[in-house]
């Protein structure tokens, strides 16, 4: 009886001892299916469709030009993903089935000052869940940015930030490991507190500068997954709970 009433109450995130298959909550997390406005006559730039994008330069202000999604972008390891064969060609679509986005940190200039891109999409956040974010992410040698971060935001109904995890992707992001722009897997979690009705997943590129070396200098990412599953201390009570109720049925 024990065990059936533990098993009923748990089965969101374990069946009996066994872990649930885990609840993908982005919308085109492998940034296939891309559209693109015209921004001026004859200037299409492709973006990733359930995703918002903000570009800033700290002197000429917001800009349209941080990112676009390109076929060559997410070549191996990064998962091979063939949605974007239903995107508008190029220039209107990124142009190929597996796309990825490009931060262009050269589009930061003397003139227009440092540029930082943000990627981001907002799902429904549950309080006292464990949300993990992963992407891939890679960039060429002579690419130059403050930082490069992979974060997870909580707001709440005011969409006031409550919380927030942030990894920086820069340490590692050149390390050479022998794959192209060195792409590597990278993760954060975060437990969503009281009072959190958005979860915020968001890739960003800090500062980027053209460097004067010239060069390659792109960064790429590819490929976001955000799930949640309850924190371990929230399944124990909630077992001890249950479990407790079990046995008072049994002597009643």
């Amino acid at each position: 009886m024990k065990r059936l009433v533990c098993c009923a109450l748990l089965g969101a995130a374990v069946a009996c001892g066994q872990p649930a298959a885990a609840v993908e909550l982005l919308t085109n997390g492998s940034l296939d299916v891309t559209n693109a406005n015209e921004i001026v006559p004859g200037f299409f730039l492709p973006k990733p469709t359930g995703w918002v994008n903000v570009g800033s330069r700290t002197i000429g202000g917001p800009y349209n030009d941080s990112i676009s999604s390109e076929p060559w972008a997410g070549p191996a390891p990064t998962p091979v993903t063939t949605g974007g064969a239903s995107s508008p060609p190029h220039p209107e679509g990124c142009g190929g089935p597996d796309c990825a986005v490009f931060f262009k940190a050269f589009s930061g200039t003397v003139a227009q000052g440092a540029a930082t891109g943000r990627l981001y999409q907002d799902v429904p956040a549950t309080p006292g869940l464990t949300y993990t974010l992963s992407g891939w992410a890679g960039a060429e040698a002579n690419v130059l940015m403050a930082d490069a971060t992979l974060q997870i935001e909580f707001l709440d109904a005011s969409s006031t930030l409550i919380s927030s995890a942030s990894l920086s992707l820069l340490p590692t992001l050149t390390v050479d490991n022998g794959q192209p722009f060195d792409y590597k897997q990278y993760f954060v979690n975060a437990v969503a507190p009281a009072g959190a009705v958005t979860v915020r997943s968001s890739v960003n590129m800090i500062d980027g500068l053209s460097n004067p070396a010239g060069g390659g200098q792109a960064f790429v990412v590819d490929d976001f997954s955000l799930t949640a599953v309850p924190e371990p201390t929230s399944l124990a009570v909630a077992a001890g709970a249950m479990l407790a109720l079990a046995a008072r049925r049994r002597v009643d």
